[in-house]
């Protein structure tokens, strides 16, 4: 009946929640949903992670290539995130190349990730100009309940941590 409502009258649904303070799921509004991370899931992987925040559930693998730096950031490598939104996880994505979602949402994280400044850049060049390490983070959605981002932030740090533990080139998030 709560999901007829729901789908029916949103915004009431919704309204209904906040007036007693508490979310759809249960929660306090100043609760946070539970997170579990569980590193080194892929073997295949440089550097894995699979986080769980509340229901969503999101897996990363990293691989690492040595590739020429960009000519207009001669002194840095690469973090190239990728998030995929299949039918998996949820009903309301479709099979296919990306949608816009899973696009918006990759560049959130680049954008996340590169804003941050966890992750310095600079140290990922070897030599100027000619050698860089590029980290190819594959994130793959298991099961979406929110907290998308979240989810995907933690997998992805929890992962690169793994690839470089003495590393000062991941900052930890505490």
């Amino acid at each position: 009946m709560a999901e007829e409502y729901k789908s029916l009258h949103p915004l009431k649904y919704y309204r209904d929640y906040y007036a007693h303070d508490i979310r759809p799921d249960g929660r306090e509004f100043e609760d946070y949903r539970p997170v579990i991370v569980n590193v080194g899931s892929i073997s295949t992987a440089d550097g894995s992670a699979i986080a769980k925040v509340g229901k969503t559930t999101v897996i990363c693998g990293v691989k690492a290539e040595l590739c020429r730096p960009r000519p207009e950031c001669p002194n840095k490598g690469f973090l190239v995130p990728n998030l995929e939104l299949s039918p998996l996880c949820s009903s309301k994505f479709k099979s296919g190349p990306p949608g816009e979602e899973a696009q918006v949402l990759t560049q959130l994280i680049a954008d996340v990730i590169e804003n941050s400044r966890c992750i310095n850049l600079e140290e990922l060049c070897l030599l100027k100009d000619k050698l860089a390490w590029c980290l190819y983070a594959d994130l793959v959605c298991l099961d979406y309940d929110g907290s998308l981002l979240d989810a995907c932030i933690v997998a992805l740090m929890a992962c690169l941590r793994l690839l470089c533990p003495t590393s000062t080139t991941i900052r930890p998030w505490t």
